[in-house]
């Protein structure tokens, strides 16, 4: 409102307040007085003046400004230089059990809860077969930074990808304990990453409870340490994944040697929708067979339980010669056949034994060239 506007307001005020000051008061009746040509000209000049200040907008008092958001700094752009190749001719080779033949009728061959050695394919309860969790054929290569290993899968799971979690287990001082655990959730790789991957160790040498393979009673926490993960990136080229470029069935891992301790070792393949969780390891420790269940219709713990959608293999030896003697082991040594006595025939008279080899079976008496011969003692 302009100045000029404000003056005539607060003079039109004042001239209201002196005339309302000089009206009579009649005590003696109600008297009704007309308002003059100026007052009424003044009220009009208020009214006016009061719409128009009404209709003014209405000036907020400035808030106070807000403190900026903090700025949460970029991820650092992670470099590589050492990046996995093609595998070449495979140094090892490893078949496993296809569960897909006996899928149609909810049962798995080959699953053992005593060595750790997982065939069970299927859903809790319903015994569901679940395809991307059946390891079917496993490959070992090398080069001069990494193993890699080509873990073939019957097929992918619903969404079209190989989804489970998959790993490559190490022990590299060959005491039947897991010491190194290489481990990636599987999805839409075409390309080596090192999205979704981890390298774990077990720093207190439990894995495997107080009787390495065979279950016992779990006090252990399993793999305890990363070496490797999207948040441990000393070594930013550790570990990979990828989908084989050839096989779509097919998922690659690839770990630099310097992270297991010698280039002999055992090791096992694992695919895992189930518990996949590597801190339970031996998982056969971390549940009893009660919970674990069966995939083994002829089993009274049937079907499977806890320890479902998973598949293991036996412990593979590389770059040396198992005894066959190890429990859980892939090799294991035939056992020799017992060698029966050779029938006796009594001696009598009725057989010759100069002729008939058969007869030549007294005490002191061999067969040679010459027939039955009496051999003295030496």
């Amino acid at each position: 409102m302009s100045r000029t506007k404000f003056g005539l307001l607060v003079t039109s005020l004042l001239l209201i307040i002196s005339l309302a000051c000089s009206v009579s008061i009649n005590s003696g009746g109600e008297q009704t007085s007309v308002p003059s040509e100026a007052e009424q000209t003044l009220s009009a000049i208020y009214a006016g003046y009061t719409a128009e200040a009404l209709a003014q907008p209405v000036q907020e008092e400035p808030s106070a400004e807000e403190p900026a958001a903090e700025q949460v700094p970029a991820a650092p752009e992670i470099t590589h230089t050492t990046i996995p190749g093609n595998p070449g001719s495979p140094d090892q080779e490893k078949d496993e059990i296809d569960t897909s033949n006996t899928a149609a009728d909810r049962l798995a061959l080959g699953d053992s809860f005593r060595l750790g050695n997982f065939e069970r394919p299927f859903t809790q309860d319903s015994m569901v077969y679940k395809q991307e969790n059946d390891l079917f054929y496993l490959e070992l290569s090398e080069d001069d930074d990494f193993y890699i290993f080509s873990l073939e899968l019957i097929g992918p799971g619903e969404d079209g990808t190989l989804s489970a979690h998959y790993g490559i287990e190490f022990d590299s001082d060959k005491d039947g304990r897991g010491d190194v655990l290489l481990w990636a959730k599987g999805g839409n790789h075409p390309d080596w990453t090192i999205e979704d991957v981890m390298v774990l160790r077990d720093s207190n040498d439990d894995v495997g409870g107080s009787s390495p393979v065979v279950p016992d009673s779990r006090d252990g926490d399993g793999y305890d340490e990363v070496l490797f993960s999207a948040d441990v990136l000393d070594d930013p080229d550790a570990a990979w994944q990828r989908i084989d470029p050839n096989d779509s069935n097919t998922i690659q891992l690839a770990i630099k040697k310097g992270l297991i301790d010698e280039g002999r070792f055992f090791w096992k393949g694992w695919a895992d929708s189930g518990v996949a969780d590597p801190s339970k390891f031996d998982y056969n420790d971390s549940y009893s067979e009660e919970q674990a269940g069966s995939p083994n219709k002829n089993s009274s713990l049937y079907p499977v339980e806890q320890l479902n959608l998973m598949d293991s293999t036996c412990w593979v030896a590389y770059n040396f010669e198992a005894s066959g003697k190890e429990l859980g082991g892939c090799y294991q040594l035939a056992p020799e056949p017992t060698k029966k006595p050779p029938t006796q025939t009594p001696c009598s008279g009725t057989c010759n034994t100069g002729t008939s080899q058969r007869c030549c079976t007294c005490s002191g008496w061999h067969w040679t060239a010459d027939g039955c011969r009496l051999i003295p003692p030496s």
